[in-house]
C-alpha cells in the first residue's frame, strides 16, 4: 500500500492525485480554477525568457509533498471543508509525510485507534478533543483567519503551521522535551554503584512517551540515604531504526517506503543505570511535566468523533459532564435556550472554556472541571467577572483588548491567585484569550485555553531553595555558623517559608551540677534559639530557650514529638494541633497571609542518631500541604542532615586538633618553666641581655645596691637625653625636672633602703615633640624591682622607663576641652537664665495690666447708658486686652519650653516622685485655663473613668510637676486648635489600669514607639513599695484634626503638623516633643488619634505606685471658705469623684474686689519686696483691688527693716505693724531675695523674730534647680513670673491659712 493510501486509511479517493506533483496543493474543486493555473504557467514561461533565474525549471517541478517529506517531524494535512471530518469516526487525512508514516503508534494516534495518556508529562486529552481542535474555527467550510493555539495530545505538541486556501490545514507534531532531571554530581560520583534497571524504552516511540512510567519506577526506587554517593542521570534519546533508515534514504536522495511493523530497537539492550538521585533531581522528576495533569473520572465513550454536544439526544449513555451541561437551565442565563445558540457557540475547542456575550458567560468542558475546583458546578453559566472575581483586576485589560480590538493574548507561566479550594491559592498558568468573531465581524465570545504549570513552577522555586541551602551551609565550619547559614538559605524564598525558627540542642555540661546530673541520668537538655525570619524578637512563638523535657513554651511539644519519632511533625490550625496564639502579631513574609500549618523538622547528622536542633517553618498559606510539599520537607531534612554531618565531622577534627594543641601547650608550659630557670642563669651573661635590651621598645636599666646605674639600653639614653658617651652613675636624677625631682628621690630611696618595688611618673628636662609638631614635657613611667640575695639584702635593681608623653599630652588636651565645654555650658545656661529672667520679668506687669484693663472694660460694658458706638469701642478695646493676655501667655510658654529643652539636652531633668492625688493634679492643671476657656466659649469636661473607681485609686506616688507640664501642653494645644471651630468642646479623661494601656489594643490611639531603654523607673527607693499601677490620661478636642502626613511630624523637636500650623496657631514646635520626653521618663508612652475635620485625641500613660496620704496633709474641703476662691464655676464632671478624693476648684479665681464691708482683719496683709518699680506698682495696685493690704520694699534690706517694725519682731508683738506674708523677688540690688530669706530665718532661729514669717518667692528664675535653691534659702513657696493675680491669690490664702492652722 502506498503512503497516500496508508495515510488516508485506505480511501484513495480522498487524496488528490496531483498533491505531490504540483507546485500548488489543490483541493477537489481546484479544477474549476484551471484557467487561473494556465495563466500562471504562461506568466512563468514569459519570465523564463526574460529572467535567467527562471531558466532552470527544476524549482517549478518540486511538489509540496516532496518538500514536506524532507521534514523529520510528523506532518499531516486535513481538509476542513470535508464534512466527513465533523461526524463520527476518525479524521480524513489527505496527506501524511514519511516521518509520520514510519511511526505506527503516531499514525494510530492521528486516527484515534490507540490513544495514549501520560500521567506526569503530557496532556490527558482524548481523541475527540484532538479532532475538535484540528477542525475548529471553521465557518461555511472555510477556516477563519485565526491562529490556532498549540495542542498537547499523546505526549506530542501539535501545531497548525498554516492553512492553504482556507481548507487544507498543515499540522505537525513536536515531541515534548524531556523534563530536566539534570546531570550533576551531588557527591563523589566515583563511589556511586551502577546497576541495570529493568525498564525499557520503546524504539519507535517519541522521546518522553514512556517517561511517566520511568519516573514512577525511579521514584519508587529512590533511596534517601545520603551515606552513599548520589548522581543525577541523563536520560538519553533513543533513535528508532525507522528514523535511522529514513535519514539514510534521504541522504541518498531516494524515497523511503518502509513497513509499519514494530521492528524497533530491543529495549533490553538499552542500559538504564540505577542511581540515587539528588534533591533537585527528585523534585524535577516529581514535577517533570510542562503542564499539570488533570485526571478525568470518565471517558467520552462512543462520542469521541462528535463535537457538537448540544445536538446530542439526552441519554444515560452520554458522558457525565455532557449530561451535567445539558441539565443547566441555560434559558435563565444571558445565553438563552440551548436550541437557539448560534453555530459558533456550539463548537467549543479543547482545552478550556468559552466566555460568551457581553457578560462573558462561562461554558467549559470536562477538563476544565479540575481547574475550576470548588467553583464547579456553580461556575457553569456564571459571568467571568463574578466567577473569577479574585483575578479579574489582573486580566480585565486582556479581556478588554480581546473584546474591543479583537486582539488575542497569550501568557506563559503567569502567576494567578485563585480561590478554588476554599482559600486564595498560588497558581501558574499558560493561557490565552482568543476572540471569537461572529457573522457580522464583531467579537461574540472569547476562547480561553489554560494549561496549569503550578507544580513545575513551585518545584523550581523549591529546588533553588534546596540548592541555596546546600551552597550556604557548605561554607559553615562550626555549628554556630551552620544555623545562620540555614537562615541565609531561606532568606530569598519568602513564599514557602513565611516564617522560620532555628533551634539548637544543648545541655548543662558547663554548669556546676552537670556531673551530678549526668551521673544520675537526669542531664537537662535545652533548645536555644539561634535565629529567626519573620518572627519579631520576644514573640511567644520564639522563646530564647526551651527545656526539651518539661518545657511548654513555643513549640516544645512538637520538638518532643519530632525528636521521639525522628520525623517532621505537621501542625495544622484546622485540626487543632497548632496553637493559634503562637501565630499572632507576626509580620508575615511572602504574601503577608497567616499560615495555616507549621512544620517542625528535627535536624540530626547522617553519621549519628542524636538530634542537634530543630527547624520550625511556616508553610505557604497559598498552597495546600500536599505530597509535593511533603516531598520538599523530606528533601529539606535530607539536605540539612547531610550538611550538618559535614559540619559535625569538621568540628570533631577541629576538637581533636585543639586537644592535641592543648597537650602541646601544656608541654610548652612545662618546657617554658624549665627554660625560665635556665634563663635566670643566663641573665648573668651581659651580652645576651644587652641584645634583648636593645630590641626592647622601652628604656631599660640595671643599678647596683647603692643605686648607681651600671647598665642602660639605647632607648633609655634617647628618652632621658643623657649623653651616650658619659658613664651613668647616680647623677642621672639631675636630668629630671626640678618640680618632680623630690618625689622621685623619695621613691628611689625607698627602693634602695627598704627594697620595695616602685612605680612613678615624672618629667625629664628634655622637651617633647611629636610628628605633628605638638610640643610639651617628656613624661615617663618608671617601674623598678629589687633583686635580693637569699638573706634579703639588695643585690641589684632592674627597671624600665616608658615614654608616656603622647598620653599625657592627650590627657591635657582632653582636660582642657572638658573645661572649655563645662565653661561653655555654664555660659549657655547663664545666658538662658538671664534671657528667661529678662523676658519673664515684664510679662507679669503685662498680664496684670491686661487683666485690669479687661476687668475695667467689663465693668464699663455693663453700664446701661452706653451708646452703641461706645459699646463697640469698649468691645474692641476688650478684645485687644485679651489679645495682649494671650500673647503674653504664649511668650511665657515658649520660654518654659526652651528651659525644659535645655534641661533635657543637659540630662538634668529628673523625676521626683511624691504622694499626690491624681484627680487634684488634673484639676490643678485645668484650673489654669478657666479664663481662656471662658473667653473662647469652650466647654470643658473632666471625666473619671470607671476603671479608676474600680481599682480604688486615691493616693499614688508620681512626679506631679512633670505630669502637670504634659497636661498643660496638651490642654494648651486643644484650646488653640478648638478656638476657631464652630463646635468647641474639650474632654479630659482619667483612667487606671494594671497593665500597659498600649498593650490593651485600644483601637483609637496609635502610640509612638518609646525610645527609652525599657528600664523600670519605679525600682528606686524613693518610689516606695506600693503596687504598680498605670495612670491613663486623654485630652480630646473638637478641633480641625490632623491629616496622616501631619501626624507623622508630631512629637519631633521644633516640628509642627505643617508650616501653616505656625502661621495660624503659633507655637514653637517643642510642646509635644517635650511631652513625649517627660512621659517616657516616667515609664510611659504617648500617642494620638485624629481625623482631619473631626478633632483629635492625645493620650498618654505613666507608671505610678500606690501610696497613702502624707502625715501633714490637710483636706482642702475643711479649710475656711476664703481659701476656696470666689465661687467660680467648676468644670463639669461626667462621673462622680471617686470615694476619698476631694473635688477642688479647677476654674480660675477671677474674684471681684472685696466689698467695703469686708473686715480689715480678714484681708491679707502683704509685704511686696520688688526692685522693679513698674512691677512693684502694678502688683501693689492689683492686690489692693483684690482687697489686700499691701506694703512695699525695694530690696531685702528694706524688707528686714519692715519686719523690725512689725508684730513679728520681739518686743513689737502688740505695738508693731501687723504683717501677713512676704512676696519676695530674688534678683535685687543691695540685698537679693535669697540673702534676705536666709537672714530672716537666722533671726527667727535667734528668737528676734517670734514666729514663722511666710515668704513666697516671686521670681523670673524658673528652673527647678533655682526653685530648689530658693526653698533651701528659706522660701516657703515659689511662684514663677509671669503670673496673674487670679493665680496668685489662692496660693497666698492657702499659705496664710496653713500658717494659722499650725500656729506658727
Amino acid at each position: 500500500m502506498s503512503n497516500e493510501s496508508r495515510a488516508s486509511g485506505g480511501n484513495k479517493a480522498s487524496t488528490p492525485a496531483r498533491l505531490r506533483g504540483t507546485v500548488g496543493i489543490q483541493s477537489s474543486e481546484s479544477q474549476e480554477r484551471s484557467g487561473g493555473r494556465d495563466a500562471l504557467q504562461e506568466n512563468n514561461d514569459r519570465l523564463e525568457k526574460t529572467d535567467p533565474r527562471m531558466g532552470d525549471t527544476t524549482f517549478s517541478q518540486i511538489g509540496m509533498g516532496e518538500l514536506l517529506d524532507q521534514e523529520e517531524r510528523p506532518i499531516f494535512i486535513v481538509d476542513v471543508g470535508d464534512s466527513a471530518n465533523y461526524g463520527p469516526g476518525p479524521l480524513r487525512i489527505v496527506y501524511a509525510n514519511s516521518a509520520l508514516c514510519v511511526q505506527k503508534d503516531i499514525i494510530d494516534l492521528v486516527h484515534g485507534k490507540s490513544e495514549t495518556s501520560s500521567h506526569s508529562l503530557g496532556s490527558t486529552s482524548s481523541y475527540a478533543e484532538f479532532k475538535g481542535w484540528a477542525t475548529s474555527f471553521v465557518k461555511d467550510s472555510q477556516a477563519l483567519s485565526v491562529t490556532l493555539p498549540s495542542f498537547v495530545y499523546g505526549d506530542i505538541t501539535w501545531i497548525c503551521s498554516s492553512t492553504i486556501r482556507k481548507r487544507l490545514r498543515i499540522i505537525n507534531g513536536q515531541s515534548d522535551p524531556i523534563r530536566s532531571i539534570g546531570v550533576a554530581h551531588a557527591r563523589d560520583v566515583s563511589s556511586a554503584p551502577e546497576t541495570n534497571m529493568p525498564t525499557t524504552v520503546s524504539g519507535n516511540a517519541l522521546p518522553g512517551s514512556h517517561l511517566a512510567s520511568n519516573v514512577q519506577t525511579l521514584t519508587s526506587r529512590l533511596d534517601f540515604s545520603v551515606q552513599q554517593s548520589t548522581v543525577r542521570p541523563r536520560i538519553q534519546r533513543a533513535e528508532s531504526s525507522h528514523t535511522a533508515n529514513l535519514r539514510a534514504h534521504r541522504l541518498s536522495g531516494k524515497r523511503y517506503s518502509g513497513s509499519h511493523t514494530n521492528d524497533g530497537i530491543d529495549s533490553s539492550n538499552i542500559p538504564f543505570p540505577s542511581v540515587q538521585l539528588g534533591n533537585e533531581a527528585i523534585l524535577g522528576i516529581a514535577s517533570a511535566a510542562d503542564v499539570d495533569a488533570f485526571e478525568s473520572g470518565f471517558s467520552s465513550g462512543g462520542y469521541e468523533g462528535f463535537f457538537d454536544w448540544t445536538r446530542l439526544p439526552m441519554s444515560p449513555s452520554l458522558p457525565p459532564h455532557i449530561q451535567f451541561a445539558r441539565n443547566i437551565d441555560w434559558q435563565s442565563t444571558p445565553l438563552g435556550p440551548i436550541e437557539e445558540w448560534p453555530s459558533d457557540l456550539r463548537g467549543i475547542p479543547h482545552p478550556a472554556a468559552m466566555y460568551w456575550g457581553d457578560d462573558l458567560t462561562a461554558i467549559y468542558n470536562e477538563s476544565y472541571v479540575m481547574l475550576a475546583g470548588q467553583k464547579h458546578p456553580e461556575l457553569m453559566g456564571m459571568s467571568y467577572k463574578e466567577a473569577w472575581s479574585e483575578i479579574w483586576d489582573a486580566v480585565k485589560d486582556v479581556f478588554a483588548a480581546a473584546v474591543t480590538n479583537a486582539q488575542a493574548t497569550m501568557k506563559d507561566d503567569d502567576r494567578l491567585f485563585l480561590r478554588r479550594a476554599g482559600f486564595l491559592e498560588e497558581t501558574y498558568f499558560s493561557w490565552s484569550i482568543i476572540p471569537l468573531i461572529g457573522e457580522d465581524g464583531t467579537v461574540i465570545g472569547l476562547y480561553n485555553p489554560a494549561f496549569e504549570k503550578t507544580r513545575r513552577k513551585i518545584a523550581e522555586r523549591r529546588m533553588l531553595t534546596l540548592r541555596e541551602i546546600g551552597e550556604t551551609t557548605a561554607a559553615a565550619r562550626e555549628l554556630s555558623e551552620f544555623w545562620q547559614q540555614v537562615l541565609k538559605g531561606f532568606k530569598d524564598n519568602e513564599f514557602d517559608a513565611p516564617f522560620l525558627l532555628v533551634y539548637s540542642m544543648s545541655d548543662e555540661s558547663d554548669s556546676d551540677a552537670a556531673s551530678v546530673q549526668s551521673s544520675s541520668g537526669t542531664l537537662t537538655r535545652y533548645c536555644n534559639l539561634e535565629g529567626s525570619l519573620g518572627i519579631p524578637e520576644g514573640h511567644p512563638a520564639a522563646p530564647l530557650q526551651i527545656d526539651i523535657k518539661t518545657g511548654t513554651s513555643g513549640f516544645a511539644n512538637a520538638f518532643r514529638q519530632a525528636k521521639k519519632g525522628d520525623r517532621p511533625i505537621l501542625l495544622k490550625d484546622d485540626e487543632g494541633t497548632l496553637d493559634p496564639n503562637l501565630l499572632d502579631n507576626i509580620k508575615w513574609r511572602g504574601f503577608g497571609d497567616r499560615c495555616r500549618s507549621v512544620v517542625v523538622c528535627p535536624i540530626h547528622p547522617t553519621t549519628s542518631e542524636s538530634t542537634l536542633g530543630f527547624l520550625v517553618m511556616g508553610t505557604n498559606p497559598r498552597r495546600p500541604y500536599d505530597e509535593d510539599y511533603d516531598l520538599f520537607v523530606q528533601l529539606l531534612g535530607r539536605q540539612l542532615a547531610t550538611s550538618v554531618a559535614s559540619v559535625v565531622l569538621y568540628e570533631d577534627e577541629i576538637k581533636r586538633g585543639e586537644k592535641a594543641a592543648k597537650l602541646a601547650a601544656q608541654d610548652r608550659i612545662e618546657l617554658s618553666n624549665q627554660l625560665a630557670i635556665r634563663t635566670q642563669e643566663a641573665t648573668e651573661s651581659k651580652i645576651q641581655f644587652a641584645r634583648m635590651a636593645e630590641l626592647a621598645p622601652v628604656g631599660m636599666f640595671i643599678a647596683d645596691s647603692q643605686g648607681k646605674i651600671t647598665f642602660c639600653n639605647q632607648n633609655w639614653y634617647e628618652i632621658s637625653n643623657y649623653a651616650r658617651d658619659t658613664v651613668v652613675g647616680d647623677d642621672w636624677i639631675e636630668q629630671v625636672n626640678e618640680v618632680d625631682r623630690p618625689g622621685l628621690v623619695r621613691s628611689w630611696s625607698a627602693l634602695i633602703e627598704r627594697r620595695v618595688a616602685m612605680s612613678a611618673e615624672f618629667r625629664f628636662k628634655k622637651p617633647w615633640t611629636d610628628s605633628k609638631g605638638n610640643t610639651g614635657d617628656t613624661w615617663v613611667l618608671m617601674n623598678a624591682w629589687p633583686e635580693k640575695y637569699p638573706d634579703g639584702t639588695l643585690k641589684s635593681v632592674f627597671g624600665s622607663v616608658t615614654d608616656i608623653s603622647s598620653q599625657k599630652f592627650a590627657e591635657g588636651l582632653n582636660k582642657k576641652r572638658m573645661e572649655e565645654a563645662v565653661e561653655l555650658k555654664r555660659q549657655q545656661q547663664n545666658y538662658i537664665d538671664t534671657t528667661s529672667h529678662e523676658i519673664r520679668n515684664p510679662l507679669s506687669a503685662i498680664l496684670q495690666c491686661a487683666d485690669e484693663v479687661s476687668n475695667t472694660l467689663e465693668h464699663v460694658k455693663n453700664i446701661n447708658s452706653l451708646t452703641e458706638d461706645l459699646t463697640a469701642t469698649v468691645d474692641s478695646a476688650l478684645d485687644a486686652a485679651q489679645t495682649i493676655t494671650l500673647c503674653a501667655q504664649h511668650q511665657k510658654r515658649i520660654v518654659d519650653d526652651v528651659l525644659t529643652l535645655s534641661k533635657l539636652d543637659s540630662k538634668m531633668l529628673m523625676v521626683t516622685p511624691v504622694d499626690v492625688q491624681p484627680v487634684s493634679v488634673v484639676q490643678r492643671a485645668l484650673k489654669m485655663f478657666e479664663g481662656e476657656l471662658q473667653n473662647a466659649d469652650i466647654q470643658l469636661q473632666f471625666e473619671v473613668d470607671q476603671s479608676f473607681r474600680a481599682l480604688e485609686v486615691e493616693w499614688v506616688r508620681i512626679d506631679p510637676s512633670r505630669l502637670l507640664q504634659v497636661l498643660i501642653n496638651l490642654t494648651t494645644n486643644a484650646i488653640k486648635f478648638t478656638n476657631n471651630q464652630e463646635k468647641r468642646n474639650i474632654t479630659v479623661q482619667l483612667a487606671a489600669s494594671l497593665t500597659r494601656p498600649s498593650e490593651s489594643h485600644q483601637p483609637h490611639v496609635s502610640y509612638i514607639p518609646t525610645r527609652s531603654d525599657g528600664r523600670d523607673v519605679t525600682v528606686e527607693a524613693d518610689w516606695g513599695t506600693g503596687d504598680r499601677i498605670y495612670l491613663y490620661f486623654a485630652v480630646k478636642d473638637t478641633g480641625r484634626g490632623l491629616t496622616e502626613s501631619e501626624k507623622k511630624l508630631l512629637f519631633l523637636r521644633f516640628s509642627q503638623g505643617s508650616p501653616r500650623t505656625h502661621v495660624a496657631y503659633g507655637g514653637s514646635g517643642l510642646g509635644l516633643f517635650i511631652s513625649r520626653e517627660l512621659v517616657e521618663m516616667q515609664g510611659g508612652e504617648i500617642g494620638v488619634s485624629s481625623e482631619s475635620g473631626k478633632g483629635s485625641t492625645f493620650a498618654f500613660y505613666i507608671i505610678a505606685k500606690r501610696s497613702k496620704a502624707p502625715k501633714d496633709w490637710v483636706d482642702e474641703s475643711i479649710l475656711p471658705s476664703s481659701r476656696k476662691g470666689s465661687g467660680a464655676k467648676l468644670p463639669r464632671y461626667h462621673s462622680k469623684t471617686p470615694p476619698g478624693l476631694t473635688q477642688s476648684s479647677t476654674g480660675t479665681d477671677r474674684s471681684a474686689p472685696s466689698s467695703p464691708q469686708q473686715k480689715s482683719s480678714e484681708a491679707l496683709r502683704i509685704l511686696i519686696v520688688e526692685d522693679n518699680l513698674v512691677n512693684q506698682k502694678v502688683l501693689a495696685k492689683q492686690l489692693t483691688k483684690m482687697g489686700c493690704i499691701t506694703a512695699v520694699a525695694n530690696h531685702g534690706g528694706e524688707a528686714i527693716e519692715k519686719l523690725q517694725q512689725s508684730t513679728y519682731w520681739r518686743g513689737q508683738e502688740r505695738t508693731g505693724q501687723e504683717l501677713g506674708l512676704i512676696l519676695m523677688d530674688i534678683e535685687m540690688p543691695v540685698m537679693d531675695g535669697l540673702t534676705a530669706a536666709k537672714k530672716i530665718r537666722e533671726l527667727q532661729d535667734q528668737g528676734l523674730i517670734v514666729k514663722h514669717v511666710p515668704i513666697m518667692a516671686v521670681t523670673a528664675n524658673a528652673r527647678a534647680e533655682q526653685i530648689s535653691v530658693a526653698k533651701e534659702a528659706g522660701m516657703d513657696d515659689v511662684v514663677s513670673k509671669p503670673f496673674r493675680i487670679p493665680e496668685l491669690m489662692p496660693k497666698m490664702r492657702q499659705m496664710n491659712e496653713m500658717v494659722k492652722r499650725i500656729g506658727r
